[in-house]
């Protein structure tokens, strides 16, 4: 009676003398590839073109010459860094951020009216955390008549107001409604209490 590794070692002898075989058929039945020299089968045939004079050495071409000359000659302006931030004398980048509207619209009223709530915030002070709460976002000290928040980037204050940047130096607010930003800088002295 074979025990259960005899069976193991036997199946497995049978299995590498069937893939043997099947190895060794293969190996005897394969024929060489059939060795045919390389003719163009489509396209126009190619056929050495007559020389007028035999040249020999090296041939200038002037033509091209003349073109790479204008090249070399040409100036090209520096490309501009499209990730470079904003500055305030970049006139067209700046002001396409701005909307144009006009003083006496509705919309300029509305707009007016959020900025002037918005400019009621005053930006006490910036919060310095330990490494695995910076993690969350930076976070800063608001105040707005007598009411004190601390927020972070992304936070929504008094329902209508999102804290978009927060730096050591400004908070940059925005009003969701009538889409205006206003960026509060760094207070030196406590609001006045009404």
């Amino acid at each position: 009676m074979l025990t259960t590794n005899q069976k193991k070692i036997t199946a497995l002898v049978g299995l590498g003398l069937l893939w043997g075989g099947i190895v060794a058929w293969e190996w005897l039945t394969v024929e060489e590839p059939e060795r045919v020299p390389l003719m163009n089968v489509s396209g126009l045939a190619s056929t050495p073109r007559p020389t007028r004079g035999r040249v020999d050495g090296l041939h200038v071409q002037l033509n091209f010459l003349a073109a790479t000359r204008t090249q070399r000659e040409m100036t090209f302006t520096p490309p501009r860094n499209i990730f470079a931030p904003l500055r305030a004398d970049d006139s067209g980048a700046a002001s396409a951020n701005r909307p144009e509207v006009d003083a006496g619209s509705e919309q300029a009223q509305r707009q007016q009216a959020a900025l002037a709530g918005l400019a009621l915030f005053h930006y006490l002070g910036f919060v310095r955390l330990d490494e695995v709460s910076q993690k969350k976002g930076e976070m800063a000290v608001l105040t707005k008549e007598g009411d004190l928040h601390v927020v972070r980037t992304g936070e929504t204050v008094e329902d209508h107001v999102v804290v978009k940047a927060i730096t050591h130096e400004s908070v940059t607010l925005l009003d969701r409604q009538s889409r205006v930003e206003h960026m509060v800088v760094l207070s030196e002295e406590a609001p006045v209490q009404p």
